[in-house]
């Protein structure tokens, strides 16, 4: 048989392609709405920050991936009580890391927008309130990208595309709300998209 007519390969391939897509979407809409701001130190600090939003999502697949494989093969051996386990350790010990990014990088977030290449002064300042709102939220992304990984591992890639979709549309929603209804710039769309 074909591995493209395989059905499980196409119940789990569409919902995985779009989940990845809209991963990279919610930068995407960050950079539009701050765009409409005219400030070019603005959109400065969402390309500043996105390798840290990718090493909280490196780290949340690390956790996912690993916890989520294992699960699998529990339920193969029907061992439910192990899959139970390792769900709850890959989410907790994601939470544990993006505590660990929350700690250190907080408080010298002003090093890290240099070393990301924040150069000018406002590039700088906007580059960090951006980053505080990550950083705050990097143990819950972390954690729900854990929880995703897994329910994809499970078999449920359809639901796991849900989630992140619904939460593209809550960012699309609420980028023009924090950024322009509340006045908070920058900072808006890094809390929008947490």
């Amino acid at each position: 048989m074909s591995l493209l007519l395989d059905p499980l390969i196409r119940k789990l391939a569409a919902p995985t392609i779009i989940s990845m897509l809209v991963t990279a979407f919610y930068n995407l809409a960050d950079t539009f709405f701050v765009r409409q701001l005219n400030s070019d130190s603005m959109v400065a600090a969402v390309g500043i920050v996105m390798p840290l939003m990718s090493i909280i999502q490196a780290i949340g697949f690390y956790h996912g991936h690993g916890s989520g494989n294992y699960i699998s093969r529990a339920y193969g051996r029907r061992d439910m009580q192990d899959a139970e386990t390792m769900a709850a350790t890959g989410f907790f010990l994601a939470l544990c890391f993006g505590a660990v990014l929350l700690g250190v990088g907080l408080p010298l977030r002003r090093n890290l927008v240099r070393l990301l290449g924040a150069k000018t002064p406002d590039t700088i300042e906007n580059s960090i309130h951006y980053m505080r709102w990550i950083l705050l939220a990097s143990p819950l992304m972390m954690g729900s990208i854990v929880l995703n990984n897994q329910l994809r591992f499970q078999g449920n890639a359809f639901f796991a595309m849900i989630g992140l979709v619904s939460g593209a549309v809550l960012n699309v929603g609420l980028d023009p709300l924090f950024i322009f209804g509340l006045h908070m710039q920058v900072a808006g769309a890094a809390l929008a998209t947490i």
